[in-house]
């Protein structure tokens, strides 16, 4: 049965002499993944007009035969739904979704359809694409928030003085876990302070590139402990390289 919906864009994966796999998460299903044409030019330039459109991170509306018993369902027609001003443009920006959007195929894999997390998604990239300054902390704000809709939002509330954050349980304690996957100390205190941040006042949150570097740390091991087979991430270090 033929369906319209939009999705964002989330990998694409090229295999064989013609074909690519590419992840998207869409409004109406979750994560669905489809089988498309790659048509490359001389050289490997993408030359086809689809390919072009399944960017990651791009937001798009699709026509397509979806088959709940299939794995790889298949594109019919392939629209931009929003068009970026920066994203694509800015190197920052671009190495930031870049990270992001390999973040996210990790992230959300197995996710369903959830409108509220689609909603939040679309307004975040769409709010990263359009500022001009105070978006150093983006990345972290928007990861931290993204625990919130896929349910593993950290247990704080009246516990904020406990010495210990445990990581797996996502909850502050007054023993230290025996797992060992844990804050402690000042980086406990800590996690009061970064659930406080969102993309109305990141700005204000005065970090070093240090205090960056051990977030993104902990926040992917704390990721890696609620998403099954979440893996560790290849544009990590082109990100700290890029931001130092």
């Amino acid at each position: 049965m033929f369906e319209t919906t939009k999705g964002i864009v989330l990998h694409y994966n090229r295999f064989g002499d013609d074909k690519a796999i590419v992840d998207i998460y869409t409004l109406s299903h979750g994560s669905l993944a489809f089988l498309v044409r790659d048509r490359r030019g001389q050289g490997g330039r993408r030359k086809d007009l689809q390919t072009t459109l399944l960017r990651p991170l791009n937001v798009v509306e699709l026509v397509f035969d979806y088959r709940p018993s299939v794995t790889l369902q298949r594109i019919q027609e392939l629209h931009i739904a929003h068009c970026y001003t920066s994203l694509p443009y800015n190197p920052i920006k671009e190495t930031v979704a870049l990270f992001l959007s390999e973040f996210l195929h990790g992230a959300l894999r197995s996710e369903v359809q959830n409108t509220d997390l689609y909603h939040y998604l679309l307004y975040s990239l769409q709010w990263f694409d359009a500022a001009t300054e105070g978006i150093a902390n983006f990345h972290i704000a928007f990861l931290v928030r993204l625990t919130h809709y896929l349910g593993f939002w950290p247990n704080i509330k009246g516990r904020e003085t406990l010495p210990y954050f445990d990581l797996r349980d996502s909850v502050a304690t007054d023993t230290e876990p025996s797992h060992g996957f844990c804050l402690k100390g000042e980086e406990a205190a800590a996690v009061r302070l970064v659930l406080r941040m969102n993309l109305r006042n990141m700005h204000h949150f005065r970090l070093t590139r240090q205090q960056r570097n051990r977030i993104l740390d902990v926040l992917t091991t704390y990721y890696q402990l609620h998403v099954p087979e979440f893996r560790n991430l290849r544009s990590l270090a082109v990100l700290r390289e890029v931001l130092a």
